[in-house]
């Protein structure tokens, strides 16, 4: 499947139906509210100066399949929220949103020198993406991620500009010696 990518608009009603249509286990709300997702909105959550936020549309059906926020993005370390509707997942949606993700930041922020992400630890799929696109785990975080009332363990990723122009990954170097 491929897909495209087109900006969020003054679409409350849009982003309200595709956020509550669905669950979303490894985000901090699983099941948003039509009022949470509101409120967000009016508050600048989609559409604020340092952030961007996209549709991931799935190409010859033109359906919204998916949701990409940016944030800090006048910052030199941006970070992002990736969510594909459960109906599209596993078919590579996820993959090609993440290398869309990456050359977008770099070639329209170019102060921006590295671009970061955060999962549960145990989002098997998401990990696997990460290590399928030039991201490199950075960080473990233990107890970190507070859901449901309850605290999960977390790990960070991260690309920086430098790997993405030679389209290389630079591994950790986490022995001490």
């Amino acid at each position: 499947m491929n897909v495209s990518f087109t900006p969020v608009k003054q679409e409350v009603e849009e982003l309200i139906q595709f956020l509550t249509s669905d669950s979303w286990p490894y985000h901090g709300v699983e099941h948003p509210a039509e009022s949470d997702v509101r409120n967000a909105y009016e508050n600048g959550a989609y559409h604020h100066a340092n952030t961007r936020t996209f549709w991931i549309i799935s190409e010859g059906e033109e359906q919204k399949i998916g949701l990409i926020r940016f944030f800090d993005v006048s910052d030199s370390i941006v970070t992002f929220d990736l969510r594909i509707h459960r109906a599209h997942r596993g078919k590579g949606v996820g993959l090609q949103a993440l290398r869309w993700m990456i050359s977008y930041v770099f070639a329209e922020f170019p102060e921006a020198f590295r671009i970061e992400g955060h999962t549960r630890v145990d989002n098997v799929a998401m990990r696997a993406l990460f290590a399928k696109s030039l991201f490199v785990l950075e960080a473990y975080h233990r107890k970190s991620w507070r859901q449901a009332g309850q605290l999960f363990d977390s790990v960070g990723y991260a690309v920086i500009r430098e790997d993405w122009e030679h389209n290389k990954v630079t591994p950790i170097p986490w022995s001490i010696n």
